[in-house]
């Protein structure tokens, strides 16, 4: 029987759309103007890029929930690049060819560097991104780095330990630099992920106790020291995002988060991965190009969003989701065949 750990979580789907839209809506109406100068969107969402912290904190769940199902190291690398890069791969494709055609003014990057955004490394390379939102996908690959390292060396049942002394440290780094005066040092703050830890932290926390259905008190210590960690990394918003999640996470231990479980949060959240790599600079371009035709902003805004949802759609469902069954399917006749031969029983036939 299945618990309630290995399902899966509509409510979190929900956060995800929630969070997807809000950085759609921040890079159509706040981040277009500053790059392009045309102030004329209808409304501006200031603080949409917290929806990127957001899905960090979903993360931070999902990582734990992801690995708990391990039973290998190469279980989970094999689900992590099997979530995250064909996807990935698609977006990275389709966006430069858009932008080969259409480009935009310092947007646009060679098709050597774009072969070089197929790693996903890109930003350690010291390449530019196809496209600026690629960014958070390094964030995301250093954190399941660490997360493994703590699933080899067994160290799943100290989490809690763990997460409070991530966010300790992050905490005296984030201390210690504005009290003189500085700037983070860049690689540490890259490799330890100082500024985003708090907002993992509150997701990673929150499974912790998932099962038992409580917030237990180590996880009340890290919902304390959050929005601390938050406040210095971010300001007075983060506090804000640091606590909207953590009533969120706390709901979802609880299991009273069923009023998230709405049809089209949750569709949103399904493709929100795709929509989050496809909307910027392809959004930018039919943004563009439709005010250059004298479109009012707001239609042009609804075009580009509409177009990225589309996109997405089809990411998801027709390329990003064929893709990953067929590769378990794999996967698993490969883990067969493996076990066969140690049982020393005859070996599944191909397609059995």
């Amino acid at each position: 029987m299945n618990t309630p750990a290995s399902q899966r979580c509509r409510e979190l789907d929900a956060v995800r759309g929630i969070a997807a839209v809000m950085v759609l809506l921040f890079h159509y109406t706040v981040r277009h103007a500053a790059l392009f100068g045309d102030d004329a969107a209808p409304f501006h969402v200031n603080h949409g890029f917290f929806g990127v912290e957001i899905f960090f904190g979903v993360s931070g769940f999902v990582i734990l929930m992801t690995l708990e199902r391990c039973r290998t190291p190469g279980d989970f690398v094999f689900a992590r690049c099997l979530r995250l890069y064909p996807a990935y791969w698609v977006a990275v494709a389709t966006t430069f060819a858009i932008l080969s055609v259409f480009p935009l003014a310092e947007r646009t990057v060679t098709w050597p560097q774009a072969l070089v955004n197929l790693t996903m490394l890109q930003e350690f390379l010291g390449v530019p991104h196809v496209d600026g939102v690629y960014w958070s996908l390094e964030v995301e690959l250093v954190f399941y780095v660490w997360m493994l390292a703590v699933f080899v060396v067994d160290g799943m049942r100290h989490m809690h330990r763990l997460i409070i002394g991530w966010l300790l440290l992050s905490l005296a780094a984030l201390a210690a630099t504005a009290l003189a005066g500085r700037e983070l040092p860049a690689l540490p703050n890259r490799l330890l992920l100082i500024e985003h830890s708090p907002f993992f932290a509150i997701g990673a926390a929150a499974f912790v106790d998932f099962r038992a259905a409580r917030v237990s008190r180590p996880t009340w210590l890290v919902f304390g020291l959050a929005p601390v960690a938050a406040w210095l990394a971010k300001g007075v918003e983060g506090i804000v995002v640091s606590l909207a999640m953590e009533v969120l996470f706390a709901l979802l231990v609880w299991r009273r988060a069923k009023f998230l479980d709405v049809r089209w949060l949750v569709f949103l959240g399904t493709v929100s991965y795709p929509l989050y790599l496809l909307h910027q600079n392809i959004g930018y371009v039919i943004i563009n190009g439709l005010r250059a035709r004298h479109v009012d902003y707001g239609w042009a805004m609804l075009a580009a969003t509409a177009a990225s949802l589309a996109g997405a759609c089809v990411l998801t469902f027709w390329i990003e989701r064929p893709i990953q069954r067929r590769c378990r399917a794999w996967r698993e006749q490969r883990v067969a065949r493996r076990r066969a031969v140690a049982a020393g029983t005859p070996r599944p036939a191909d397609g059995a």
